[in-house]
């Protein structure tokens, strides 16, 4: 077995329903200029409110971490969709940061530039970022200077001198998605349009990941169709925002996969098909259901889970892991879409088992290796997995074996694509807990061990 190096960045908070290590933060770890960057909430005291923290170090000489903690604002809803997620423009060295929203107005806060690539400790201070803002630079809003409403899981993508910026408005089963695009030189958002639309349901991203090779963006999704429910019709209901609403994963269908080649404008299907060009006009997006952005036909009550993960590999290969029950038996699925002609396949993961709604992994390729790791949260037991498949990814005959499995690790891990990519490092952002507390905590793994 691999062994990890365990940084230890603070307690969880006291919490009925987690706030960190969510699988739908993109991104809660990430490097940038060698220094690695993990945001999370923190608390004073075992009742007390929850502040943003920014914590970062050197990720290849293993310095000490650097904190930041925002305490100009209190996070208090109880609620695990209400995470933090950031992302760093390598244009001109921003860190954006986004918090605290089930259908909420937006908080935004962006750092002055160059701060990212700074590894002083005094430029370490909160005084180096804006006030919160209920809008991105540039876009007021569709009522003036009311902000952006409705938003739900914030996700920044790095792309080059670019930063993406993506968001559902609107509640589950009834939302669809928009896309931003930041740009460094002038300092500010374009509103690219709502690019994933939902009709009577919301698509649930697996993630938007930017391939730097071909400037191509890819979003995987599924699909939870809207069922009507007492009081969903009116506007001063807030039924949908609770920790587990209405309208749950037993309506989640399909397999869909989209790209963009221009920066978010066009998108295409999986064998470059033309299927939408967006613009600020409505309905100008993609239609969620749209059956040339099918890849697999997964009916409702067959156990898929929204949120699981993506990943787009050196060769252009698009990764999907997630989960489906059509035999009787709840089983986690890798599906794979071929770069050379868009063709996915699928297979079945051996050695483990999910639950129908238990904790998300996450899926990693590395090009050179020709490997696939899987990094699973038991769904019965407190531990974290990581599985090896050393095999062709196409082909039938994959071997898997687990190189690694930690017990006590509750949530749902967070990998840092940029330390994995660019550093040699499998870093992992997870919780730990013992008898005493929870802790959060970053794993790290040497590649060479693990591929």
């Amino acid at each position: 077995m691999v062994t990890p190096t365990v940084y230890i960045l603070g307690n969880d908070p006291s919490t009925t329903h987690r706030l960190n290590a969510c699988a739908y933060q993109q991104s809660a770890i990430t490097t940038f200029a060698g220094l690695q960057y993990v945001a999370f909430y923190t608390s004073k005291s075992p009742s007390g409110p929850r502040f943003v923290t920014i914590a970062r170090h050197n990720i290849q000489n293993h310095s000490s971490w650097q904190f930041l903690t925002f305490e100009d604002y209190e996070q208090t809803t109880d609620d695990g969709h209400n995470t933090i997620s950031i992302g760093i423009c390598e244009g001109d060295g921003t860190i954006h940061v986004a918090f605290d929203h089930h259908c909420d107005t937006l908080k935004y806060r962006v750092s002055r530039v160059g701060l990212a690539g700074d590894p002083r400790k005094s430029s370490w201070k909160a005084d180096n970022f804006a006030p919160i803002q209920s809008h991105l630079p540039g876009n007021l809003g569709s009522s003036g200077g009311e902000g952006l409403a409705n938003v739900t899981y914030p996700r920044f993508v790095p792309a080059g001198d670019q930063l993406y910026f993506e968001c559902r408005i609107g509640k589950a089963g009834a939302g669809s998605d928009i896309l931003y695009r930041y740009d460094s030189r002038p300092a500010r958002y374009t509103l690219l349009g709502t690019y994933l639309i939902g009709d009577k349901c919301n698509p649930y991203p697996n993630g938007l990941s930017f391939d730097r090779k071909t400037n191509c963006l890819h979003v995987t999704w599924t699909n939870r169709h809207f069922i009507a429910y007492e009081g969903a019709d009116d506007q001063t209901s807030t039924a949908h925002k609770a920790q587990a609403g209405p309208n749950g994963p037993e309506n989640n269908e399909g397999l869909y996969h989209a790209c963009s080649s221009d920066g978010g404008v066009t998108w295409t299907n999986s064998i470059q098909e033309p299927v939408a060009v967006l613009s600020s006009k409505v309905g100008s997006g993609l239609d969620s259901q749209d059956g040339r952005l099918r890849v697999k036909d997964i009916p409702r009550d067959s156990g898929i889970m929204n949120q699981e993960a993506q990943y787009v590999d050196d060769d252009g290969g698009i990764h999907v892991l997630n989960r489906e029950n059509t035999s009787g038996q709840e089983i986690w699925m890798h599906y794979y879409c071929s770069p050379a002609d868009g063709a996915w396949s699928f297979s079945v993961l051996p050695l483990m088992h999910p639950s129908t709604t238990g904790p998300r992994g996450k899926v990693l390729h590395h090009a050179e290796a020709d490997t696939v790791l899987f990094i699973l949260p038991s769904n019965t037991e407190r531990e974290l997995v990581i599985m090896r498949s050393r095999s062709n990814i196409q082909g039938s005959d994959r071997d898997f074996e687990i190189i690694w499995r930690g017990e006590g690790y509750t949530g749902e891990p967070l990998v840092d694509e940029e330390s994995f990519s660019q550093a040699g490092l499998l870093s992992i952002l997870i919780l730990h807990e013992d008898a005493d507390d929870r802790k959060v905590v970053v794993l790290q793994f040497d590649m060479m061990d693990v591929v």
